[in-house]
């Protein structure tokens, strides 16, 4: 079985050309918009980009927009878990937090993840066992020592429970840290935590293809997470990531 170093190489161009597909304004047209969500065109341009180039590892792929097998997630098998353009809304309205992901799993297990930021020309490689690499330098994460002091990360998914009892869940679980960030991609939010310039992340029901490269990152990092299923749907999880395994506890 090959190695998922042997896939870094192919997983960060093709990531880079897909961020160049959309930097450059892939079809700016809308899809779908629901109360809560938006999908566009450049959704399916970007992951149609990312298949065609995965192709030749003959590994099978999930996305969000073009599915995928949910039992791989239970087997020993090497597969792709692939968000073409996380933080769509954000790239419908130009805000700058959107972003390629690119997920390497093995069953259960991040292996590898690429996170290219091309509006900030930022591209994140984890390789657990190896280490993060932000544009190809290597990185150690500058995480604070007390939760007194640490920024979380969080968001809404689309179909996120708003309701009085939820939200005030919510507030209890965020509320502990010293600085609360939302920025509308889930996939670059890990990405901070595994830099180092936040410190850690929660959401309740996630997809997989939202988080797996920011996992695989993490875990690079020396970090810590739990994804614990849902049940609403399958690949969907509530899920804490961390600098330090006891604030994965919630």
């Amino acid at each position: 079985m090959p190695s998922p170093a042997s896939f870094k190489d192919l997983a960060l161009a093709t990531a880079l050309a897909a961020g160049d597909l959309l930097a450059a304004g892939a079809q700016m047209k809308v899809n779908l918009s629901t109360d809560d969500d938006v999908k566009m065109q450049a959704d399916v341009d970007s992951e149609t980009l990312v298949r065609e180039r995965l192709k030749s590892t003959g590994l099978p792929v999930i996305g969000e927009e073009l599915g995928g097998d949910p039992a791989l997630f239970e087997s020993r098998e090497l597969y792709w878990v692939v968000d073409p353009l996380d933080g769509t809304y954000n790239y419908l309205r130009r805000q700058p937090a959107t972003c390629v992901s690119l997920g390497l799993m093995r069953g259960p297990e991040p292996v590898l993840g690429v996170i290219h930021d091309f509006t900030a020309k930022k591209t994140l490689l984890g390789l657990p066992g190896e280490g993060t690499f932000v544009n190809g330098r290597a990185i150690r994460p500058g995480w604070v020592a007390d939760l007194k002091d640490a920024c979380i990360m969080t968001g809404f998914p689309a179909a996120a429970d708003k309701s009085g009892p939820a939200m005030e869940l919510f507030v209890r679980q965020v509320g502990r840290y010293k600085k609360i960030r939302m920025i509308g991609s889930a996939a670059l939010a890990l990405a901070y935590v595994g830099e180092g310039i936040a410190d850690a992340y929660y959401e309740s029901g996630t997809n997989l293809w939202d988080v797996a490269a920011g996992l695989a990152i993490i875990k690079a990092s020396g970090g810590y997470y739990r994804l614990t299923p849902t049940g609403k749907r399958p690949l969907n999880y509530d899920l804490w990531a961390a600098a330090r395994e006891e604030w994965t506890r919630g």
